[in-house]
């Protein structure tokens, strides 16, 4: 029988390293905003909000974090990772709390709010593993941290929903426990990296900065694209289920599940061999082809015994997000590290704002067209991504400080 691989002598384990203080930070913070999620329409439903509102609720989230991103990225540029990352950590605690005591719609609209401020730390927790990887591993460090996204929302869901059956109020509570709990260890367990910091660059200088630049403006645009047709995609399966397959509640979430697990699975397990075999850009190009046959093929599955296969090769939109993360954190100074990619994470949340209502006016007019879009856009990401490889880029001054915009 062979043996068990075990740690080297004085090797840590992992989740006592920084990446792995990270990762633990990540999945907590998620399963916290996973709780959230499937409750929250509900509350707000008790509260007297109406579809609309709901719908107006659940965008704030994703606008927060297309306006804060990149302002605590840049932040955590001027005064450290670490005092940014506790500052959203207690947001979350707050805001959690805020939305199991409300008695109004307009405290839940506080409360997402902050919520969504606080969760655009979601990229300073990047510019933390570029910080503590070298070129070598991002594409790894990065994998993981999407990993740890996709565990994360996993569990929160079923965690709500059981928690839900004791009281509406107590997922909540149980997210801001959680938070809590999170803050806690990484308070006392992650340090500040070292680097070189930079001034605090305007938001508006940060975007024309990077739109400007030749090798991080089509990543920018692949993510904002790519990001838009996958949140389409995510917004309306539940619907496609119950048109299709007769889906309820359960079985959309399972689904979910399945594809978040394999996310996971492919972003924690496979994306680091495959980036040290074949490079980050040929890894990426495979995930837009892979994840745009997807969801082609989720617009014209009608058997049920089709749909776990076409919903498994969406995981592979974990071998688009984290390269492109990688390379971006590559193309700068390190010093604009948590700027840069907070306008990735900007772009990103701007999508999660248009995409699912786009998808829901063209699910509307045509069952199969928020997907078949999703596939033309993914078709665009490629031949965006095919011809930005044939633009030359220097290499960045490690050491280099931004201007001062």
């Amino acid at each position: 029988m062979p043996r068990r691989r075990t740690r080297e002598p004085g090797q840590p384990n992992f989740f006592l390293t920084p990446l792995g203080i990270v990762f633990t930070t990540v999945v907590i913070d998620l399963i916290g905003f996973g709780i959230v999620v499937p409750i929250l329409p509900l509350w707000a439903e008790d509260l007297g909000a109406s579809a609309t509102i709901v719908g107006v609720l659940t965008a704030v989230y994703s606008l927060m974090q297309f306006v804060f991103a990149p302002i605590l990225g840049r932040l955590s540029d001027r005064y450290g990772r670490r005092p940014v990352i506790l500052a959203s950590l207690a947001g979350s605690v707050v805001s959690s709390l805020l939305i199991g005591v409300a008695n109004s719609v307009a405290l839940l609209f506080v409360a997402r709010i902050l919520n969504g401020i606080s969760g655009a730390s979601y990229s300073t927790a990047q510019a933390y593993v570029a910080d503590i990887t070298t070129p070598q591993t991002r594409a790894r460090g990065m994998g993981l941290i999407g990993a740890a996204f996709g565990i994360g929302f996993v569990i929160g869901p079923a965690f709500g929903a059981v928690f839900a059956l004791v009281d509406h109020r107590l997922p909540f509570i149980a997210a801001a426990v959680l938070a809590l709990v999170n803050l806690l260890i990484a308070w006392k367990r992650l340090p500040e990296p070292e680097r070189t910091r930079g001034p605090v660059t305007p938001r508006r200088e940060l975007f024309a900065r990077a739109m400007r630049h030749p090798s991080i403006a089509p990543l920018v645009v692949i993510t904002f694209l790519g990001t838009a047709a996958f949140a389409g995609m995510e917004t309306t399966f539940s619907l496609l289920g119950e048109r299709r397959f007769d889906f309820g509640l359960a079985e959309a979430g399972g689904v979910f599940a399945f594809v978040g697990i394999a996310a996971a699975v492919v972003q924690g397990k496979a994306l680091g061999p495959l980036v040290d075999r074949w490079g980050e850009r040929t890894i990426m190009l495979s995930g837009l082809v892979l994840t745009g046959t997807a969801l082609a093929l989720l617009a014209i599955t009608t058997h049920l015994w089709a749909l776990f296969p076409v919903a498994g090769l969406l995981a592979a939109s974990g071998l688009v997000f984290a390269p492109v993360t990688a390379m971006v954190s590559k193309a700068v100074p390190d010093a604009d590290q948590g700027g840069t990619l907070g306008v990735l994470g900007s772009a990103s949340g701007l999508a999660r704002v248009i995409g699912p209502l786009a998808a829901g006016a063209l699910f509307d007019w045509s069952v199969p067209a928020p997907y078949l879009v999703g596939a033309g856009l993914f078709l665009v990401c490629l031949v965006i991504a095919l011809r930005w490889g044939r633009v030359p880029v220097d290499a960045p001054d490690r050491s280099a400080r931004p201007s001062e915009g």
